[in-house]
């Protein structure tokens, strides 16, 4: 696996194999599951089995190398101003609508409205296991997806208020990984995230890039070479 997070020869393939091989469920870090707390709010509890059918949804995590040849992944910073999931750190993604041909297809178009990701250009090299979020009833897809060059990366639409890229190896270590409290209307957790470049990573994508993170680690792709 030596300079697999370099991006030297094989590491698309390599990432497609830690896929297809990974164990499932995926274990990924339990430090990113939400946790209530009780001691200062009041937090609404979800029971799935009372909820309607969730609806799909799917992202697309795409791994490709930097300038530095680095591998790295995209990220996008909502605008404050959303109705839903303001000022939050996503990965390209949304709902699958009825056009979809299927949640993949849901992914590549998302990724191409929202930062300009050429869908020709990307390899999916596999799925990570559904996220569901309670909050908007929604069942998350992810797929990870590979780039043999850096797409030129724009925000599309005026949900993206910028972009960041996070270099992959950050992801299989601790360095990035802090614990915090996290406060909404009516609600009070407690969850891991991610910090990168000023920004919080929290809930669904820090819970996608964590089982990533997980099926690297399992496939024996270090954060060191």
């Amino acid at each position: 696996m030596d300079g697999i997070l370099r991006g030297r020869d094989g590491w698309e393939a390599a990432i497609a194999e830690a896929l297809r091989n990974a164990a499932r469920p995926i274990a990924a870090d339990p430090r990113f599951s939400p946790r209530g707390l009780t001691d200062r709010a009041q937090v609404e509890r979800y029971d799935r089995s009372a909820f309607p059918p969730a609806r799909p949804a799917a992202t697309l995590l795409l791994v490709y190398p930097a300038t530095s040849g680095e591998l790295t992944v995209a990220l996008t910073v909502r605008h404050a101003d959303l109705r839903a999931h303001a000022g939050e750190i996503s990965l390209p993604g949304g709902t699958v609508d009825p056009g979809d041909a299927s949640h993949e297809a849901a992914a590549l178009r998302e990724a191409w409205e929202e930062v300009g990701v050429d869908p020709a250009s990307v390899r999916i090299a596999g799925i990570l296991d559904e996220v569901w979020i309670p909050v908007s009833n929604f069942e998350l897809r992810p797929f990870v997806g590979t780039a043999a060059r850096r797409p030129p990366l724009t925000p599309h639409t005026d949900e993206v208020a910028e972009i960041l890229e996070l270099p992959l190896r950050h992801l299989l270590t601790d360095d990035l990984v802090g614990e915090e409290l996290i406060e909404g209307p009516g609600w009070l957790l407690r969850a891991g995230v991610y910090r990168w470049q000023g920004h919080r990573i929290w809930g669904a994508t820090a819970r996608t890039l964590a089982m990533f993170a997980a099926v690297l680690l399992e496939a024996g792709i270090p954060s060191e070479e």
